[in-house]
């Protein structure tokens, strides 16, 4: 809103933006002075979050945890959750696994906690996973499914995933004969014609002999029509006897033809989808038996309770790239839109011949996992430009994928790696671009708030290479950890980090637990002067708060530094700037827009919350210190955090646009509730 008074030269403007909920705007938008958000959003916001209230508040440091295992390699974090208090965040590796707990390593007798596994680094991209209670199962395409079992904090098991009796294609057409030369345990089974592979060691057959079937998994490849075989034991799966059959069906999983979509559970289902040879097929066990996909019972007749195999039909293949679960219904992520996979009828359980599939959108989406937030499914776009909310719409009797990225399109180029959601304290989407940045969005459609920020970690060749959001310590807020690449010392490194939850002063002169550094660790003990165990940061100028106060910066050396002034309690890190520009000043004017008319911004208010430091000017390079220290603050402390209206003089130039710039470059607490410009509006 603004209120305006006619002066010789023009109108006066005051101004008064109450909230920020729409963030940064994109630089496309900046003539759209008709949205309804443009009055909520600005040109700029870098290493600030919005709060999903209004406000912006800069974001808190990262803190330094260890380096991975391989510096030279990229690694992945993943999220093993089993409660909202034991929470784990699992570093994958190079043929390994280390594992993090309550914001540090675990470890065993000294050095980290680690297993074996078989996933390279080229792999572990690739490996998609689902959940439940102490098991992660993983698949890869070129592996049979594990799961990593957890008894400890340092007893974990990585095994091969048992799918018992099943999956299978199609039943053979053909008058190809399979002869097993045994009923139960090892055996030998002979195709009359070439049938078999090396491929299929791991492979189950199902065969069909007196109106009964059993079935076998192979165990070794002898040629095209000989293969070894172990009888399943898996509810009453033995051979009836030693005849030929051309009645018969081969598993559906075989070497290099695992599932490698991302697998989920439903209605008391494992579910797994998209092999090479059916990227668009989906498997579910049976039902409260994971390690069972016995298509039928001996006699070959269906039963709710067992395995269901579908493939997705439509006008062209669409290869499953996630399975999610959203109230009654599991969604199938594809190139060519999600489907809903359902019973059909809300009063009918989903089971083997109640199936349906129904096309929701044609908003296709990316080979990534998507990430439940709230009552909705976020997932990337087909172009990777894209964060896209699949919800339901009563008007439409469907579920629709609408484009959050829209009025801020130029924030998520150059495109979406990975996104990671947070619902404590503030509900943030984290996404990493391709080119190692990372953004994030505060989500609150009941609120629609949609806000996108940029955060740029301190530090140089910064990259974030991997995200895993669990439950903090304690259970009440959410911890996100990362895998960042830095340049340090001028040489490459990989850290484990974790971003620190929001600071809340408790009052004015609460600033010593303030974390706002990056790959930052703290100091708490005796006076001293020389801080150590720094050696992640050798050679590199650090940004210090030494009890409330900041410090003049130092260059880490032997791995320590050594303070001017001797503290109890410092934090230790990189620097970095949080960066606030609003957009073109506009206000209302009886001769129309403001748009276009010099203007010029003569004194802005700034509405603060326990805040402390800044500066203000019209442009990065024209800037004023925001002065915080009162004639009553002592000089030899740090003055105390201030709530309240500052109003400063603005010496703003004539221009067409009329921004107004605000800087946060200090290891303290800034939050922004509002800002007002004020200035004056030339007639033309």
């Amino acid at each position: 809103m603004a209120t305006k008074k006619p002066t010789e030269s023009g109108i006066r403007a005051d101004t008064f933006q109450t909230n920020f909920t729409a963030g940064e705007f994109s630089p496309l938008l900046e003539g759209r002075i008709e949205l309804a958000k443009y009055k909520d959003a600005v040109s700029k916001l870098e290493n600030f979050y919005t709060f999903p209230h209004g406000p912006v508040d800069k974001r808190p440091g990262t803190r330094f945890i260890s380096t991975v295992k391989t510096e030279s390699a990229k690694t992945r974090l993943i999220p093993f959750i089993f409660s909202t208090i034991q929470a784990y965040v699992l570093e994958f590796g190079n043929n390994y696994i280390r594992f993090y707990k309550d914001e540090g390593q675990i470890t065993s007798g000294g050095p980290a906690y680690e297993i074996s596994t078989t996933y390279t680094t080229a792999q572990i991209p690739d490996l998609r996973f689902t959940q439940s209670a102490d098991v992660l199962y993983i698949c890869h395409s070129a592996h049979a499914p594990k799961q990593l079992s957890r008894t400890g904090h340092t007893s974990w098991t990585l095994s091969a995933y048992d799918y018992g009796d099943g999956p299978y294609l199609a039943e053979n057409t053909t008058s190809t004969t399979i002869t097993p030369s045994g009923t139960t345990g090892s055996i030998t089974l002979t195709a009359s014609a070439s049938l078999f592979s090396a491929n299929d060691v791991g492979r189950n057959v199902r065969l069909q002999q007196a109106s009964k079937w059993g079935a076998a998994k192979i165990t070794g490849y002898s040629s095209a029509t000989l293969v070894n075989a172990t009888v399943i034991d898996d509810d009453d799966s033995d051979f009836e006897n030693t005849s030929a059959v051309t009645t018969w069906r081969l598993g559906s999983w075989y070497i290099n033809n695992w599932p490698a979509g991302q697998p989920t559970f439903f209605n008391n289902r494992l579910v797994f989808c998209n092999t090479t040879a059916e990227p668009n097929a989906f498997w579910c066990s049976r039902s409260n038996d994971f390690n069972s996909h016995k298509p039928t019972v001996r006699d070959g007749s269906v039963t709710d309770s067992n395995a269901v195999n579908r493939l997705i039909t439509d006008n062209q293949v669409n290869a499953i790239f996630w399975l999610v679960v959203d109230n009654a219904d599991m969604f199938a992520g594809t190139s060519d839109g999600p489907f809903k996979i359902w019973s059909g009828s809300t009063t009918e359980a989903f089971s083997p011949t109640k199936v349906k599939v129904d096309k929701q959108t044609r908003d296709g989406a990316a080979n990534q996992a998507p990430t439940p937030a709230g009552d909705a499914i976020l997932y990337v776009s087909r172009s990777t430009l894209k964060v896209r909310e699949l919800s339901f719409s009563f008007e439409k009797d469907k579920h629709l994928s609408a484009n959050l990225s829209l009025l801020s399109e130029h924030i998520t180029k150059p495109g979406i790696a990975h996104v990671e959601y947070i619902s404590e304290p503030d509900s943030l989407v984290y996404c990493i671009l391709t080119d190692g940045s990372l953004v994030s969005m505060t989500y609150k459609r009941d609120e629609n708030v949609i806000a996108w920020h940029k955060q740029i970690l301190g530090g140089t060749g910064v990259e974030v290479e991997s995200l895993a959001a669990v439950p903090g310590m304690g259970g009440t807020f959410d911890t996100l950890y990362m895998i960042v690449k830095r340049t340090i010392n001028s040489a490459t490194h990989r850290y484990v980090e974790f971003l620190e939850n929001r600071f809340e002063p408790t009052s004015l002169t609460d600033k010593d637990d303030a974390f706002f550094v990056d790959s930052g660790l703290s100091y708490a003990g005796v006076s001293a002067t020389t801080i150590t165990g720094l050696s992640h940061l050798e050679g590199e100028v650090v940004t210090i708060l030494s009890e409330g106060a900041t410090h003049a910066n130092k260059t880490v050396s032997s791995g320590q530094i050594v303070l001017d002034r001797a503290t109890t309690k410092c934090h230790v890190g990189l620097g970095y700037t949080s960066k606030l520009v609003t957009l073109p000043l506009e206000a209302a004017m009886t001769t129309g827009t403001a748009q276009g008319k010099t203007k010029r911004i003569s004194e802005v208010l700034l509405r603060l919350y326990k805040s402390l430091g800044g500066q203000i000017g019209p442009s990065e390079t024209s800037l004023e210190r925001v002065l915080t220290r009162s004639g009553l603050s002592p000089m030899d402390s740090s003055p105390p955090l201030e709530t309240g209206d500052r109003i400063l003089n603005f010496n703003g130039p004539h221009e067409r646009q009329a921004k107004v710039t605000v800087i946060h470059d200090e290891p303290l607490p800034f939050t922004l509730v509002a800002i007002g410009p004020r200035g004056e509006i030339q007639k033309r």
